[in-house]
């Protein structure tokens, strides 16, 4: 009775709950284990074990060749009668064809890589049989119709889905269910010849090693590496299983010399991102389609994808095509000289061309027009005696970065403005000018229009160097990018400090979610160094992030979603000057749709419009 009443408590528990004994042997394994990995569930068309045999009509949907089909080859799928020409790992294929019968000419659809936003499918009557293969990126899923059959199985990074038709009767002999990697039952090892399962029964795994199960992966390494060393353990570390993202925690349990893994499904809060991650596509593609593919691939340094940082990528690539003063504004931290230095490369093709930078703040006043200008020899007691370059003729044919011009002392703010206004200044003790042909981009994080009421900033300056504005979004406002900064963060420190890789833990990363980041991307990178340098295994824990008190408020992925819309509907009637017919136009919506939005998010329109 007691173990009756322990087994169905353990199934009723949200967590994967596997139990092994000190050879790795499995004596527990829950339902909710059964459903992470795929198996012991009920089918719902049973079928015989087998193997796909000459003749047998094959129909593949697989999202991303060689990511989640057991290693697929493009040449794998010539035994199918199609010509794969082009196709290379990482592309998404609809394939249909008799298997090892070159007679017979397959059909085939190749999607480029990355090249799959929309719905794709392949329809076709292929042997006398209707036959369709269809993808859906969007909601996630892949789905194959035949014989008044249709097999769908969703995902969450990359899927291999595959149908068996019999060569002789046409009848479904084999489909691809959930729990395929853990049944060895791969699109590359099916094609190869290797056998498949019955299903209708259920799949063994009680005495089974735990690698028999599990896919070779991190996870069964670090699994096979504890047991080993009988002490080992890790907690809530990030891995993915049977190709859905989890966190798992795997110790002994000391009074029975037994080991617990627990393993936690996120599967369902990555659908969430990825769906929030394709809506912001949607709603920025306005934006996105604006300027050339081949400078986005070039804007690599600028991280992110929220509608901020878009809009910022088209502002560069904007600011790049003129040759007016820009102006850089944003708080600290948040990237001003980076982004300063990719509009200097996208404005000069030679690579030669200088990027000068200079921090107003840091140069004490007295040398400050010597080091802006330069001098002649004999200015001044201490010269040198040739006389010295300032920076401006320094970036002579190339770009002047200002930062901090907002600390630019009284004094020099007007001589700087003689220079911008007429492309010349005087070296100190010159009598003639010194002509140049230099790019300024400033760049400051104080508020020039309140320095200006409070006498500290010229006015005339002001509209001088603010000829093409571009102001840079904090971090809390586009927390949606903490997801890439931190992968590219971390995949640069083994690199930059040494070291070898490390990943967040699931509550190190729910942190950083919560946190509001006041010092934005410079903070973030500071403390996720010193977070790599505190974390003693393979896993940055909660306790390394020396993260100070602050916000921990987290927006809901509803409200961040609503925010979202909200800015970008009145982004898009700003653009369109309060058009509500080129507003309609722009976001893709009815007028029904569009008041509602209105008057949900009190959205304020010119009364005209009404």
């Amino acid at each position: 009775m007691k173990e009756k009443w322990e087994t169905a408590l353990l199934n009723e528990v949200d967590e994967g709950i596997i139990l092994l004994n000190q050879s790795g042997l499995v004596e527990i394994f829950n339902q909710r284990a059964c459903f992470i990995t795929g198996v012991g569930r009920e089918a719902t068309r049973p079928h015989p074990a087998g193997n796909i045999l000459p003749g047998d009509v094959v129909i593949i949907a697989d999202t991303m060749v060689g990511h989640d089909d057991g290693g697929l080859r493009p040449e794998d799928l010539s035994c199918l009668g199609i010509d794969v020409t082009g196709l290379v790992q990482g592309d998404a294929a609809l394939a249909v064809g008799r298997y090892r019968s070159p007679e017979v000419k397959g059909v085939f659809k190749h999607i480029r890589r990355n090249s799959v936003n929309e719905l794709d499918a392949l329809k076709t009557t292929f042997e006398g049989v209707s036959i369709s293969a269809e993808i859906d990126p969007l909601r996630q899923w892949v789905a194959i119709a035949t014989q008044g059959e249709r097999f769908a199985m969703n995902y969450v990074f990359s899927l291999g889905h595959l149908v068996v038709l019999d060569g002789e009767t046409l009848d479904v002999k084999f489909y691809q269910d959930a729990g395929y990697t853990v049944r060895k039952e791969s699109i590359a090892a099916l094609l190869k010849g290797e056998p498949f399962y019955a299903k209708g029964t259920p799949f063994p795994v009680i005495g089974k090693h735990i690698s028999e199960i599990l896919e070779e992966n991190r996870l069964l390494k670090d699994i096979e590496r504890c047991l080993e060393e009988r002490t080992g353990y890790f907690e809530k570390a990030y891995y993915e299983l049977n190709k859905r993202p989890v966190l798992c925690t795997f110790k002994p349990i000391e009074e029975n010399g037994r080991y617990l893994l627990k393993v936690y499904d996120l599967s369902n809060v990555e659908m969430l991102i990825r769906e929030r991650n394709q809506w912001i596509k949607v709603m920025t593609r306005a934006h996105a389609e604006r300027y050339p593919e081949e400078l986005k691939q070039e804007m690599r340094s600028i991280i992110g994808n929220s509608p901020a940082i878009q809009r910022v990528r088209y502002l560069i690539y904007r600011a790049s095509q003129t040759r007016s003063t820009v102006l850089l504004t944003g708080e600290s931290g948040t990237g001003k000289t980076l982004i300063a230095r990719e509009i200097h490369n996208l404005t000069f093709s030679e690579e030669d061309q200088p990027f000068i930078s200079v921090n107003c703040s840091a140069i004490p006043i007295h040398l400050f027009e010597s080091e802006l200008f330069g001098y002649i020899k004999g200015a001044f007691t201490g010269a040198e005696r040739t006389g010295k370059k300032g920076l401006f003729e320094l970036a002579e044919n190339g770009t002047l970065f200002l930062d901090e011009i907002g600390e630019l002392p009284p004094e020099m703010q007007v001589k700087l403005l003689h220079a911008l206004q007429s492309k010349a200044f005087y070296k100190v003790g010159a009598t003639t000018p010194t002509q140049v042909n230099v790019r300024i981009i400033a760049a400051t994080n104080k508020n020039l229009l309140s320095e200006i009421k409070q006498k500290n900033f010229r006015e005339d300056l002001y509209y001088r160097i603010n000829g093409f504005p571009i102001e840079i979004p904090p971090l809390r406002r586009r927390k949606s990018d903490l997801y890439p900064l931190i992968d590219n963060f971390l995949e640069q420190l083994p690199t930059h400090i040494g070291g070898r890789p490390k990943a967040l833990t699931g509550d190190a990363l729910e942190q950083i979610l919560r946190y509001d980041w006041p010092g934005n991307i410079r903070e973030l990178e500071n403390i996720l160094e010193l977070a790599y340098n505190m974390a003693e295994g393979d896993y940055i824990g909660e306790d390394d992030l020396l993260i100070p008190e602050g916000s921990t408020d987290m927006m809901t992925l509803k409200g961040y979603l609503e925010n979202q819309e909200k800015a970008y509907i009145e982004q898009q009637l700003e653009a369109s000057k309060f058009s509500v017919q080129e507003t309609l136009k722009a976001l893709g919506l009815s007028k029904t749709a569009f008041y509602e939005k209105v008057k949900k998010y009190g959205i304020l329109l010119r009364p005209d419009e009404f």
